[in-house]
């Protein structure tokens, strides 16, 4: 590991909004019992779904060290990231969207616990660990950071959130388009009913001629009426 550190963080998503919940980084070895049961507790803490982890890191070797021991303390899903692109113009781009939106929400225990996290260290090196300390000075020069550890595990955390998302809204629109067709067939049947009509074709509802959830004409209706 070197300088470097194994770095790490806690992000939930809720309406189309990125949580951080929690971000850190631990200096030295990442293959410690010791870190990877202190990932396996983090994971149980936060009833975290899915455990991300960058492939490139140890050629996969760290995946297979944390599995044995995040099944015994919590057992959850796990998928390896593998990044392939220029590491500085692949953090701008997933974040910077993000930041420009407003989408990326920040416990402020995040940036006290940054903060804190680096007083160990000689005043000189303090602010090249800290998380916030990299996101404002990235920039898409290559080397741009001498560290950048914290800052690349939050990037690889929003993509995920980000094409999850894209993948749920496409979704969402199709179940909803269908749920709406549903309805409206139900209340045009119960209309049918009421009048006491027999041996009606029906016909899928056109939505785009709906005004209204109130106003309800379908073409199939005998009478041509709005009710």
């Amino acid at each position: 590991m070197g300088k470097d550190e194994t770095s790490y963080n806690v992000t939930k998503t809720l309406n189309g909004f990125i949580y951080l919940l929690k971000a850190g980084g631990i200096r030295g070895s990442g293959y410690s019992p010791e870190v990877l049961q202190f990932y396996a507790n983090l994971a149980k803490e936060y009833a975290v779904n899915t455990v991300l982890v960058e492939s490139n890191f140890g050629d996969g070797m760290f995946s297979e060290l944390l599995k044995p021991i995040l099944n015994k303390t919590y057992p959850c899903s796990m998928e390896e990231v593998r990044n392939q692109t220029m590491k500085e113009k692949r953090i701008i781009d997933t974040l910077e969207p993000l930041m420009n939106q407003h989408r990326l929400i920040v416990d402020p225990s995040v940036i006290q616990e940054d903060y804190e996290s680096v007083q160990d260290l000689p005043e000189e090196k303090r602010l090249q660990y800290m998380l916030f300390y990299q996101l404002t000075r990235l920039t898409a020069e290559k080397g741009s950071l001498g560290h950048d550890d914290r800052v690349d595990a939050l990037a690889m955390a929003c993509k995920h959130w980000q094409d999850q998302m894209a993948q749920d809204s496409e979704e969402c629109v199709t179940d909803k388009r269908t749920e709406q067709q549903t309805e409206q067939m139900e209340k045009y049947i119960l209309h049918c009913e009421g009048r006491n009509v027999k041996n009606v074709i029906l016909s899928t509802p056109d939505l785009d001629l709906l005004n209204t959830d109130e106003d309800y004409y379908f073409p199939s209706d005998p009478w041509g009426e709005r009710w």
